[in-house]
Parts: C-alpha cells; structure tokens; sequence
C-alpha cells in the first residue's frame, strides 16, 4: 500500500491547490484597478493580468482531476506531469480531454470566449484603432467574473469528492495503517 496518497487524502492542505494564491489575488486587484480606468492601457494590462489568473485557475483544475484520477485507481500509482509555460489553448484542451466534473463545459467555454477576445485584442492590436480595442476589452471583465464564479463552483464540487473519499474510502484504510 502506498501511504503517500492515503497521508495526502488525510491532510486536506495537501490537495492541489492554487499557487501562490496571494500573488494572484494581487493581480485580481491590480486588473480590476487597471480595468476600471477605462484607458487603453489600463484596459489591455488588466486582459493580460486577468489571462495570468485564468491560466492559473486552468492548471489548479488539471491537477484536482489529475488528484481524483489517482485517488479512484488507488492502490496503483498513476504519475502526471503537468507542463507549465504552454499557452492557455493547450491547459483548456488538456481539461477537455480530462475526466468530466461539475459545471466543465461551462467554464471551457467561457475560458475559450476570455480567449478569443485576448486573442483579438492583443494579436490584431495594430489593425485596430483605439476605441474599437476599448470596445471589444469592455466584455472582458464581465466574462472573467462569470469563470472566477465557475472556478469556484468548481472548485467546491472538488472538495466535495476528495473529502467523501476521504471519509468513504481513506479513513478505514488509514486505520488499518495504524493498527500495524
């Protein structure tokens, strides 16, 4: 038996989690700041901040699926790896091809959406005056709030399952380990 997993269920701060939380809780800040000037600039820095965070929320995804995965396989070991630096399109199409969770094609679409107007925005920047940049960035704090709210609906849902197999499946497990 591999008492590394069953010692990560029990630990619930052993579960993914995001990284560096309070970096990008700046950020958000700092986006919603810049966002809120309504300025050319302040409009495509708060895009590329909020970018930032989707991507982080993408990759915290990948691993509570990548978490799940292994606690249902148990006692095999399955490894991922998860390669950071990559785009935000290769995150969204590795949680596509990933196992199916609450509320998933939702926040697929709206990452996809989020995207394809950064894209827009930041890829065709020179063929665009300023107030059409302006124009198009407006949806974009509205479209982030709605993934931050699937995130974190998400990001429940997870909880929920490792904790019930915590208390379904780790915790008599665990209690044979302490017998021995």
């Amino acid at each position: 038996m591999n008492n590394k997993i069953v010692n990560r269920i029990m630990d619930f701060e052993k579960w993914p989690n995001l990284q560096l939380p309070e970096n990008l809780e700046l950020l958000n800040e700092l986006a919603d700041e810049s966002f809120s000037s309504q300025t050319l600039s302040g409009m495509l820095a708060s895009t590329l901040m909020y970018h930032q965070i989707i991507e982080a929320m993408c990759l915290h995804l990948l691993e509570n699926c990548h978490f799940q995965i292994q606690l249902a396989v148990y006692p095999a070991m399955i490894d991922f790896s998860i390669k950071e630096n990559k785009m935000l399109g290769s995150y969204v199409r590795e949680l596509k091809n990933s196992i199916t969770f609450h509320k998933k094609d939702d926040f697929i679409k709206k990452v996809t959406e989020f995207n394809g107007i950064r894209n827009d925005l930041i890829h065709k920047m020179r063929k665009n005056n300023p107030k059409t940049i302006i124009e198009k960035a407006k949806d974009i704090k509205q479209i982030f709030n709605e993934i931050f709210e699937l995130y974190d609906e998400i990001q429940d849902d997870f909880r929920v399952v490792f904790h019930s197999f915590k208390k379904d499946v780790f915790i008599d497990m665990n209690e044979e380990f302490d017998d021995e």
